[in-house]
């Protein structure tokens, strides 16, 4: 009898492939509902780049949508990456603020060192100016960089959208919901062995959200 593990982490390979892009783009917005694996997917990615390029993870973890606790949250990312250059650094509050914060950021994550800046849950800060500064920022990025950003909602204005063009890598839900033969490989490795008719049934009800398929196992 198979081991049962409910909390097994599952990346099919169809997902691995939608995730391979970021490591070639300025920016990838990846936006999903709840219970999708946004943040499981990502942490799995960069996992894979510290081992495979030694990269430096960036993350910044977004809890409100308060400006100052964003902006601490940033500069201990910063900080506990060796990173000095937003050091006594405020917020910008204003075009020319924002306008030399991209220099200076810029100018510090510019080299050989692969960087992935990853802002988790960006739809809690809901602020418009800061989607811009982001795309912004991802039009100048040296090629090193990588941003990373995940939300419940979209957040890219459509005129930057085509601005960044082939800058910019976008993942959304039915990249990562689980279809018939990843559902059976998920429940597998769960340690969970269902029939055909089990599987087709979870399917239809789950509609691929990996959520409600773990909810679902539990009953089982």
């Amino acid at each position: 009898m198979r081991k049962l593990d409910l909390n097994a982490i599952y990346i099919s390979e169809r997902v691995q492939e939608t995730l391979r892009p970021v490591s070639v783009s300025a920016l990838t917005a990846v936006v999903a509902p709840m219970g999708y694996g946004k943040t499981t997917a990502i942490n799995w990615f960069l996992n894979q780049r510290k081992q495979t390029e030694n990269a430096v993870t960036l993350r910044v973890n977004i809890y409100s949508d308060n400006h100052s606790i964003f902006w601490k949250s940033v500069q201990k990312a910063f900080a506990a990456a060796g990173l000095t250059v937003l050091e006594g650094y405020d917020c910008p509050a204003d075009a020319s603020g924002a306008a030399l914060l991209l220099e200076d950021l810029c100018a510090a994550l510019g080299g050989k060192t692969p960087y992935y800046l990853f802002l988790d849950d960006f739809h809690l800060l809901g602020d418009e100016r800061v989607a811009q500064f982001l795309c912004r920022l991802a039009y100048r990025l040296p090629e090193n960089v990588h941003l990373i950003v995940a939300s419940r909602n979209r957040f890219l204005p459509g005129e930057q959208v085509v601005r960044l063009g082939r800058r910019l890598h976008r993942i959304e839900a039915d990249g990562l919901r689980l279809n018939r033969e990843e559902l059976l490989a998920y429940t597998h490795r769960c340690g969970v062995e269902i029939t055909a008719a089990q599987a087709e049934s979870l399917l239809r009800s789950c509609e691929g959200w990996f959520s409600a398929v773990y909810l679902n196992l539990h009953a089982l």
